[in-house]
């Protein structure tokens, strides 16, 4: 592995190309099928930039069940024309499969070190929590604050060991590392006192996320993961959006383009990955890569905007790290394409 990963270009490409193969899998297909049969709930996220935060590892869910969004920090506005466009499509979509929909708006800290928290908020956990209960109320404002159809919780996401927190309204919460051994019986009278108003064959749908959490806590604790595992060791920043396949903890920053400012977030990011080279966090040889992607789901007219998309994020992320990260520029390699939402499949427009 860390033979591929001197040349990041090569290490992506093939990277996708296993990914895609087993998304396309008939045991993978068919697994996602199962799944949604019996817990039909869509689940968006809305989370960090930060690469530690995948909630389909996290929650041992199939690929492709967890629907992600990301902005540096987790900040979302419901108000941004493009963001708001995008969840009412996902939200209309649902009603018309019959589904409900979970909109999960997270936060994340570290227990062990500040630091290693959310650099988006400044390591500030009360502010990115605050941002996130805003996101909720946002939701509960547009989408209905009697939960018929639309569930917005807060959860957060602590990176030393992975587990979630689960907050109800005021102050009541329910964290999964300190239960990671309790039957589910008991976390799901927990849960149904927290959130009172979810329908019961709706609040099911949640307990996959918290037994697959219980396990992946309970695995990362029998790992006696090193620390330096859990520091940020970015080196890939991600524009755009379809990154569900990468599956990369502490190596990619994902930008999505919802802000009306999202070159800001480019940006941060290529500070962070800057100073990560500096400190020797990774290795300076291999360089930095700007991975910029655009989905798409059917051929033709749907395609070719999205290689426009693409282009034009590109052109755009590039001007901002060439202007507010100069020295970064020297140790950049450009991949760009499009991918298939339908196989996660990397079609390649552009690298350098």
């Amino acid at each position: 592995m860390a033979e591929k990963q001197k040349d990041l270009v090569k290490f992506i490409l093939e990277r996708n190309k296993l990914q895609s193969a087993d998304f396309r899998s008939p045991g993978s297909q068919l697994a996602r099928r199962l799944y949604r049969a019996q817990h039909p709930s869509e689940i968006i996220a809305l989370k960090c930039m930060d690469g530690r935060l995948n909630l389909s590892v996290m929650t041992h869910t199939p690929p492709g069940i967890i629907k992600p969004y990301r902005n540096i920090g987790g900040k979302f506005d419901l108000g941004w024309p493009f963001f708001g466009r995008l969840m009412l499509d996902d939200i209309e979509h649902a009603v018309s499969k019959g589904r409900p929909t979970y909109v999960l708006s997270t936060y994340h800290f570290s227990k062990g070190d500040v630091h290693r928290g959310c650099a988006g908020h400044k390591y500030d956990t009360d502010a990115a929590r605050a941002g996130a209960v805003r996101l909720r109320d946002q939701f509960e404002s547009a989408f209905g604050a009697n939960h018929t159809t639309v569930f917005p919780l807060v959860i957060g996401m602590e990176t030393d060991e992975g587990g979630l927190v689960f907050h109800g309204k005021g102050k009541r919460t329910f964290d999964i590392a300190n239960h990671a051994d309790a039957p589910l019986e008991s976390i799901h009278s927990e849960l149904r006192h927290m959130y009172p108003d979810i329908p019961d064959n709706v609040l099911e749908d949640l307990l996959p996320l918290v037994a697959g959490n219980q396990k992946y806590v309970r695995d990362i604790r029998a790992a006696h993961r090193p620390v330096v595992e859990m520091e940020h060791k970015e080196q890939i920043i991600a524009v755009g959006r379809g990154f569900d396949w990468l599956h990369l903890p502490n190596r990619a920053l994902m930008i999505g383009p919802y802000d009306p400012q999202w070159e800001n977030a480019v940006a941060v990011a290529g500070t962070i990955v800057l100073a990560n080279m500096k400190a020797k966090r990774i290795p300076e040889k291999e360089g930095a890569l700007l991975l910029v992607l655009a989905p798409f789901r059917s051929v033709g007219a749907d395609h070719g905007v999205a290689n426009e998309k693409a282009l034009y994020l590109e052109r755009e992320a590039e001007r901002v790290l060439r202007e507010k990260v100069p020295a970064i520029m020297k140790k950049l390699k450009i991949l760009v394409g499009t991918v298939d939402m339908n196989t996660r499949t990397f079609h390649l427009l552009k690298k350098s």
